[in-house]
């Protein structure tokens, strides 16, 4: 009886090891679908804490050749979501947050997403009471389209069970990749830079630009927030004098919103963008002119009144 008891005990201690392993994952098992060579529900906590926010992530390994997409994918694709499922009262999620897009290719068409590998990120926020329980499990189905000259678009369901502690405990792989992610997060204008927008016709909107400095504007491209703007179609530019502005033409897509609140999105500037660090993705925002006056009007977004010729601040 001893002998045996001496033969179990190596065996429970492993399996209690493994227990603990698992009740301390910061990460759920690795999935593999249709061009992507991994996905994973994450996060940077592996023990959390009443009261206090944490963040979880979506963890995307592209195969070569594929992309996945953007908030605003622009004229094609379909952006990454999570319908949750049977969440602990009182949880609160806030939205899923990107790094900067990339312009890529599906088939022919162009579009705005990720082909390099991408967290998404999502702050995640406990009840300050959670009563005697010593563990959250965070539940639900992730939904993407992974696309190249085809699309697959997926479901995975996923459930990931976090510890209850007096204080956060964080998973130091997953927060350095979380880390790596924010660096590429689009930051707002800093002071001296003025946005308009301007409508031209139906069809046609524009962007004006203005800046403390001269810079290259040959190589800055506007990603849109919400679909304002066709991805397909190229982005007309007219340089101010001096180089300080310039004005960029957009080809509006039949599908866009109606009567938006304002024009807004991610600046892209290879060689950085002055005033941000040498970061090359500024947020750049201009209120639609009349826009409030047309919502509480009822307007839609194509009467001739619906925007003035200029106007906005970063």
């Amino acid at each position: 009886m001893n002998q045996k008891s001496h033969f179990l005990s190596p065996i429970a201690l492993v399996v209690s090891a493994l227990c603990l392993s698992s009740t301390l994952a910061a990460e759920t098992e690795p999935a593999k679908y249709p061009g992507l060579k991994n996905l994973q529900f994450v996060t940077e906590a592996d023990t959390v804490v009443p009261g206090e926010t944490f963040t979880a992530g979506l963890w995307f390994e592209h195969e070569k050749g594929y992309h996945t997409y953007w908030k605003s994918p622009g004229i094609v694709g379909v952006a990454a979501v999570v319908k949750w499922e049977d969440l602990p009262d009182g949880v609160e999620i806030g939205e899923i947050q990107g790094p900067a897009p990339q312009k890529t290719l599906m088939a022919t068409l162009t579009a705005w997403g990720y082909e390099t590998d991408t967290c998404l990120l999502m702050p995640i926020t406990l009840p300050k009471e959670l009563g005697d329980r010593d563990s959250i499990t965070l539940k639900g189905r992730i939904g993407w389209m992974c696309c190249a000259t085809s699309c697959h678009p997926g479901w995975h369901d996923f459930s990931l069970t976090l510890p209850v502690g007096k204080s956060v405990e964080r998973d130091a792989k997953w927060t350095k990749r979380f880390e790596e992610s924010r660096a590429r997060f689009p930051r707002p204008a800093p002071e001296g830079w003025e946005f308009a927008a301007r409508e031209i016709d139906a069809r046609t909107i524009q962007l004006e630009i203005s800046g403390p400095e001269p810079i290259d504007w040959t190589q800055v491209y506007f990603f849109c927030h919400d679909n304002q703007v066709d991805s397909d179609e190229p982005q007309l530019l007219a340089v101010r004098e001096g180089g300080k502005g310039a004005v960029l033409t957009f080809t509006r897509p039949e599908f866009a919103p109606e009567n938006p609140a304002e024009l807004s999105g991610v600046l892209h500037y290879p060689e950085g963008w002055p005033g941000l660090d040498g970061l090359p993705w500024m947020i750049a925002s201009a209120p639609w002119a009349g826009y409030e006056e047309d919502a509480k009007n009822g307007q839609d977004s194509d009467t001739e009144e619906k925007k003035g010729k200029s106007g906005g601040e970063s």
